[in-house]
């Protein structure tokens, strides 16, 4: 006699829709699966693109320009990303990034001036940013460049009118 010939129809038809039902909640699992990888892959994807458009593109386009030696290309970016993009992720480097070209030695059109206000707002504005100290350290080194061109230019003057008045004696 065989073990199946016990279980009742009934039973039987109760087991297959429990099997049925299983076996249908199962696919729905794997059907959503692919669905859910992709819409993972999608937002990882569109994050990682995030920073290849827009503001971090042009960052990135204004580095390889300064790179090429191309200062006033990439001053004329890094303004154009600061002034329309101020509240961007990217507004940062490319604050750093004109400030750091203004003051480099290879620019010709270097501007100590310009560079001392630009990191005198990357350290108003981005207090936690890794770069912050260097920033600081820049803005002295700038300041104390400023005051002593400054103090030559007085000293230069003060020569002028003593050679004026020497000879007029």
């Amino acid at each position: 006699m065989r073990k199946d010939a016990n279980v009742s129809r009934d039973e039987r038809r109760e087991m297959k829709d429990v099997i049925t039902l299983r076996v249908r909640e199962r696919n729905e699992r794997s059907s959503l699966f692919p669905l859910l990888l992709s819409l993972f892959v999608l937002c990882v994807i569109t994050s990682a693109c995030a920073s290849l458009t827009g503001p971090g593109m042009d960052v990135r386009a204004a580095n390889s320009l300064v790179e090429s030696k191309k200062f006033s290309e990439a001053v004329s970016i890094y303004q154009r990303i600061i002034r329309d993009h101020p509240d961007s992720s990217s507004t940062a480097d490319a604050r750093y990034g004109l400030a750091t070209v203004l003051i480099s030695y290879e620019n010709p059109q270097r501007d100590y001036a310009q560079a001392l206000h630009e990191f005198d707002e990357f350290v108003r504005l981005y207090p936690d940013d890794p770069r912050f100290r260097d920033a600081q350290n820049w803005r002295h080194a700038l300041r104390t460049l400023h005051d002593l061109s400054k103090s030559i230019e007085e000293l230069k003057q003060l020569d002028i009118r003593h050679e004026e008045r020497r000879k007029g004696r």
